[in-house]
This record gives structure tokens, C-alpha cells and sequence, in this order.
């Protein structure tokens, strides 16, 4: 009997497990982050500009993260149609328009001037639009490439009964 060199020979639910525990301590970091880049930037009063290169990774982090959920089905995407994309990106641009609002109003006390307000506006609708077709490109390639392997396991499973 040949012995298994593996350090880590874990079953299927030991791997579960791992994987439960995994996620669930990516998650505790990323709320982690967020919390010390807004202790750092509202109530500490830092300028975004001595953080900046941990809150792009941060960014970039989640938004990689929610795209590769997306990519290989984690978030099961029925069919959407135009009113539920609508209402996504809407509730994106709301979610967008108050935390800018609450950012140069609230902590920041600095107040905005009306065309100041404008050019805010304008940057929050072309993020959240960016953000929304960087998640649909995903979530399209994704559901091709499931659809692509259960076509090959639909070809295997026929071949293996005309053979037989």
C-alpha cells in the first residue's frame, strides 16, 4: 500500500470546513480594512492622500472579489432584466451620492458649493455605471463558462450511453 506524502490530506468536509473558515476570515479582514481606513479618514481627520495605496487595494480587493463570485456562480444570477439592472444601479448611485454627501457635509464640515455638488455627481454616476459593466461583463463570462462545461458533461454523458 502506497502511504500519502500530503501534509494536509483532508476529506470533503474537512476541506468544507477550511473553506468556511477561510471565508469567513477574508470577510473579517476586509471589514477590518474598511474600518481603519474610515477611523483613519473621519475620525482621525487624515487626508485620503496618506492612505491612499491601502484604500486602491482595498477597492480593487472587493471588487475582484465580488466580479470572481459572480465569474464562477458563488452568486446565482437568475435572469435579470432591464427594471432589476435599473434599480441595482440605481440603489449603486444612491448608495454612491450619500456617502459623498455624509464625506464633504458631515465629517469633512466643509459643505459643497452647488457646482461642486454637479462635478460630484457626475463622478459617482460614471463609477457606479464603470462598476456595474465591470460586474455584467463577469457575470456573462461566467454564465458562459458554466454553460460551456455542463454542454461537455451533457456530450460525455450521451457518448458514454451510445457506447454502452
Amino acid at each position: 500500500m502506497k502511504k500519502n506524502n500530503r501534509p494536509f490530506n483532508m476529506d470533503e468536509r474537512s476541506k468544507l470546513v477550511a473553506y468556511k473558515v477561510i471565508a469567513m476570515m477574508y470577510f473579517m479582514t476586509i471589514l477590518s480594512m474598511q474600518g481603519v481606513i474610515m477611523y483613519k479618514q473621519f475620525a482621525l481627520g487624515q487626508s485620503i492622500h496618506d492612505f491612499e495605496g491601502f484604500a486602491v487595494i482595498f477597492l480593487v480587493n472587493v471588487l475582484f472579489l465580488l466580479a470572481a463570485l459572480l465569474y464562477f456562480g458563488a452568486i446565482p444570477l437568475r435572469k435579470l432584466n432591464l427594471k432589476s439592472i435599473a434599480l441595482i444601479y440605481g440603489l449603486f448611485v444612491v448608495l454612491g451620492l450619500l456617502f459623498t454627501f455624509l464625506k464633504y457635509n458631515v465629517f469633512q464640515k466643509m459643505g459643497l458649493s452647488f457646482i461642486e455638488i454637479m462635478d460630484k455627481i457626475i463622478i459617482v454616476v460614471v463609477l457606479c455605471s464603470l462598476i456595474l459593466l465591470f460586474f455584467a461583463v463577469f457575470a456573462l463570462l461566467g454564465k458562459r463558462k458554466m454553460n460551456k462545461e455542463l454542454e461537455n458533461k451533457r456530450y460525455i454523458i450521451d457518448f458514454k450511453l451510445l457506447s454502452s
